[in-house]
Parts: structure tokens; C-alpha cells; sequence
């Protein structure tokens, strides 16, 4: 049952079946979690080492092993398969992306269970995720005792979980760790996400627990995918809940740039003086940029979604968040990702405008010429809804007010 019979073939063909199975089934079949920091690299591909490995010994007696037959790691595994010519990743090497797209994809595809509300899915893991980069956010440690998790945990899903799902902070974090992307350092023997004896082993050893190191450093060090993770999670679970609340509620809200209103001298000047008279008064913005916009702006590191101009100041990156379809009567846009774009100021403008215009398959095109400009730009975790685009693009077709 040694690892070192292996040979290069029984690798190979090990990962032929990984193609032909893709990765969930692969890992499901053989009974793999998501590798956690190895990786084998092979023809531009990136597979989950330690899975591999297993599966590949059944070319040595016909049976492949079992997650719980042998260690993975950098002794046993990542030795083998660099010994037969192959490339492995460690955890501390993930500046090529390939780990950024691994997390995005492990968020995409939670495996959260049925909520008690029909056709829900519970909110209990993304919750959890959104609480930890919220702490990411403020400057917080990796790593928290349970009892600070639990009482925040409780708290998010007795506020904005569904109805019925019940607010037990324990499971979540169980099922995030089998999934890859929860640390309980020291502990080996963590049990599955059900039952009360999983309820017990959190309460009776108290863990300190966070997001995996390597999960934490991307966020942590890349706040454009800090942010499209957010939106992610937004999207897929919060279509209904107050967008804006929820990321107060998790610290994910920005700290708002208020300007102060002018206030004007009321003092009149003296008769002839060639300096123009002057009124009290006093000017305010509506401030539309919501914690939500905020969100969009940093996926895209305040790059403009048309021209990709990232405008820089004092404060650092600086674009707008564009709402598709208006805010507020007659339209009531919806504040929420899919009807908003990170734009730079001219080519807001010109949207709010109806000087430019965006078809269903994403090119922007003048709307008095029909010229293109280029294709919108996308990051992954944002993408703007069709139904939004064609309410914009039905606007550009009515007629301007009258005195513009």
C-alpha cells in the first residue's frame, strides 16, 4: 500500500478520470474533501494532489486508497509526485491565481442544505464567511475564541437567516473546515457538521477558529477579490435582505465620505464694487454611493468597467457606482449588483445621460452614432443583469426633457 509504487502512468491516468469526472464528482466518488494547499500541476491543469495520489495506487493492486488510508502533505505525497516528474504547489504559493480562482469557485459551489423556507438554501455558511471578512476588514486576527464567533454567528443568523433554519453557530463552521475553508489549529480529529455530539465537541473544547491561512492571506492581501467574494455571496444567497444592513451588520460597510454643506456669507457688499453680491445658502449631494456600490468598486480596484481608467487622489483609487436603472420613482432601479457598474466620472455621466448604451451580449455603443466603443469589462463575482440593461437601453430610445 505504499505510495512510492506508484508510477507516472497510474498518475496520469488518475487524472484523465479527474477530466472526465470533473473535480466535485471526482472527489465525491473516491472520498476526497478539497485539497487544502497542495496541488499537482500537470499540462496547464491543477489537480488535488493528495485525491490523485489515491486514486492512482489502484493501478498497484487495483483498489485506490482512501482519504483516511495515508497523510498527504510534503513528506509523503508532494515527495512521491515531484520524484515521478511532477509539479506541486505548496500552500504558500498562490501569486499565479490559480488559488484565487480555486476559492472563488469553493464559495461559488457551498454545499449549503435545504432551508426550511421552500426553495431556499440555508444562509448559515455564507453568513459565516461574510462575518470572518468583515473581521479581514477591520484589521482583526485570523483566529477567534468560540465563544467570540458564537455569539456573533447566533447573532447574523436570529437577524438574517431564514426563518425555521435556526441560529446554531456550530454546524457552519464545521462544514466550512471539510470544505477547505475553515481552521481549527491543533485539531485533528474534527467531527462532521451533524448531531449533537458535533454541538458537544465545540462547546466542551471551546476552539479558537478562523478562515484557513491561505484563504485569509488572498483576502487579506487582495482586497479586489475580498470584495468580488462579497459579491458572490450577496448574489447568491441575499437577493431579499437589505443589502445595505447586512454589510453594517458584518462590517463590510465602508465608513461614508460626507461632504459638509456650504454655508455662504449673507453680508452685502458695497454699491460699484465689481465683486457679484452674495446670498445665504447652503448645497448638499445625495450621496448614492451605498455600502453595496462600494463593494463593486473595490472588485474591480476602481478601474472603469468602459474605458478601464483608475483614477487616483489623495484617498486612493476613486470611480462611481452606476445604477443601469435608476433609483427612485418613475424607474425604482433595484440596489443591488447586477443593476450597478464601477464607472469612471465621464462615462457615468454619459450613461445617466442615454449617450451610451449597452446590448444584452455586453458591448458598449454611442447611442447617437451606433459606433462601439469595446466590450464592458468583467471581473468574476459581477456581472450586470440583461433585464437592467434593457430598461437603460429603452430610456436612450425616448425622447430628452425639454431645456437639455
Amino acid at each position: 500500500m505504499a505510495l512510492s509504487d506508484l508510477r507516472r502512468e497510474m498518475v496520469l491516468a488518475a487524472m484523465t478520470e479527474y477530466d472526465t469526472l470533473g473535480r466535485d464528482v471526482f472527489l465525491e466518488t473516491h472520498g476526497y474533501g478539497p485539497a487544502r494547499g497542495y496541488f499537482v500541476r500537470y499540462d496547464g491543469r491543477r489537480y488535488d494532489s493528495k485525491a490523485i495520489a489515491g486514486v492512482a495506487h489502484r493501478g498497484v493492486d487495483g483498489h485506490p486508497l482512501r482519504a483516511g488510508d495515508f497523510s498527504g502533505g510534503n513528506a509523503t505525497v508532494a515527495r512521491v509526485l515531484e520524484n515521478l516528474g511532477f509539479e506541486v504547489t505548496r500552500p504558500d504559493k498562490f501569486d499565479d491565481g490559480q488559488y484565487v480562482d480555486d476559492l472563488i469557485h469553493q464559495v461559488r459551489t457551498l454545499k449549503t442544505a435545504a432551508s426550511a423556507t421552500p426553495g431556499e438554501r440555508k444562509r448559515h455558511q455564507p453568513l459565516t464567511l461574510l462575518w470572518a471578512l468583515g473581521r479581514v476588514s477591520r484589521g482583526e486576527e485570523r483566529l477567534a475564541p468560540w465563544s467570540e464567533t458564537s455569539f456573533a454567528l447566533s447573532a447574523l443568523l436570529r437577524r438574517f437567516g431564514h426563518p425555521g433554519d435556526g441560529a446554531h453557530a456550530e454546524f457552519p463552521v464545521l462544514h466550512l473546515h471539510h470544505q477547505g475553508l475553515w481552521d481549527f489549529p491543533g485539531h485533528e480529529d474534527v467531527p462532521r457538521a451533524s448531531g449533537s455530539a458535533a454541538q458537544r465537541w465545540m462547546r466542551e473544547l471551546q476552539p479558537i477558529s478562523g478562515l484557513r491561512s491561505w484563504v485569509h492571506e488572498i483576502v487579506t492581501e487582495q482586497p479586489a477579490v475580498h470584495a468580488r467574494i462579497v459579491l458572490c455571496l450577496l448574489e447568491e444567497y441575499f437577493r431579499d435582505v437589505d443589502r445595505d444592513a447586512l454589510l453594517a451588520a458584518t462590517s463590510l460597510a465602508p465608513e461614508p465620505d460626507v461632504d459638509s454643506p456650504l454655508q455662504e456669507d449673507a453680508s452685502p457688499l458695497p454699491k460699484g464694487t465689481s465683486v457679484p453680491g452674495r446670498r445665504s445658502g447652503s448645497t448638499s449631494r445625495v450621496i448614492r454611493d451605498t455600502a453595496l456600490a462600494e463593494q463593486v468598486k473595490l472588485a474591480h480596484d476602481h478601474q472603469c468597467q468602459i474605458c478601464g481608467t483608475r483614477l487616483v487622489t489623495r484617498r486612493g483609487g476613486y470611480a462611481e457606482g452606476a445604477h443601469i436603472r435608476p433609483l427612485g420613482s418613475p424607474h425604482d432601479g433595484p440596489d443591488e449588483p447586477g443593476n450597478l457598474l464601477c464607472l469612471c466620472p465621464n462615462h457615468h455621466v454619459l450613461l445617466d445621460g442615454g449617450a451610451i448604451k449597452i446590448t444584452d451580449d455586453l458591448a458598449v455603443v454611442h447611442v447617437s452614432t451606433g459606433r462601439p466603443i469595446g466590450p464592458l469589462r468583467l471581473v468574476e463575482g459581477h456581472r450586470p443583469e440583461i433585464r437592467h440593461l434593457a430598461y437603460h437601453r429603452h430610456l436612450c430610445e425616448e425622447p430628452p426633457p425639454l431645456g437639455r
